[in-house]
């Protein structure tokens, strides 16, 4: 009976052996998931700012493209010998002379409709002739610092006002070019404030 006895502990023993490692005990899954999850806080942690960082570059390029293609829109009436019409590009939207709108490029909008423009999409308001992009709630920081201003622009054509009307005229006035202007959000646009 005693050699029945000590080969059946002998023979349960190797299953013991067998089924630990076959897989994790309970507490050894509970360290892993304990230790994945503050790897993944630490990292969420590091890259909240880099999404951040993505948001400024993004409106950078797409100013880049706006001054770029209201240059091209200018030199195209210039060669066409239209000068005169570039007075009429003053306070026009400029993502008309775009060959794509940006993706998040909501159209324009009435003063009255500016509450309803979504976060971190473009929008040109009709009344003030300036393009803005609305900044978003910060990845970053828990909240939005409240005096930091939407990035916003307006198109200005510069010239030398020879008789001082304050109107270019293309047979007196001296051409300088057409700009893209910032009018609002410099400071978050050369990276000097975060969101």
């Amino acid at each position: 009976m005693t050699g029945h006895l000590t080969q059946s502990v002998r023979s349960a023993r190797p299953n013991a052996r067998r089924r630990n490692a076959a897989g994790f005990t309970l507490l050894e899954l509970i360290v892993v998931i304990a230790i994945v999850g503050v790897l993944l806080a630490v990292a969420a942690n590091r890259l909240l700012p880099f999404i951040d960082e993505a948001e400024r570059v993004a409106v950078l390029r797409v100013e880049g493209q706006l001054r770029s293609s209201l240059m091209m829109e200018a030199a195209q009436r210039i060669v066409r010998g239209r000068s005169a019409s570039l007075s009429d590009l003053e306070g026009s939207n400029p993502v008309k002379f775009l060959l794509e709108p940006p993706k998040n490029y909501i159209g324009e909008v009435k003063n009255g409709e500016i509450g309803q423009a979504p976060e971190r999409h473009w929008y040109f308001e009709r009344d003030r002739q300036r393009l803005v992009y609305r900044l978003g709630q910060p990845f970053g920081l828990p909240v939005r610092d409240e005096s930091l201003q939407d990035p916003a622009f307006v198109v200005r054509v510069a010239y030398a006002d020879a008789n001082g009307n304050g109107v270019f005229e293309a047979a007196r006035d001296e051409l300088y070019g057409v700009r893209l202007q910032r009018v609002a959000g410099a400071d978050w646009l050369s990276g000097a404030i975060r969101q």
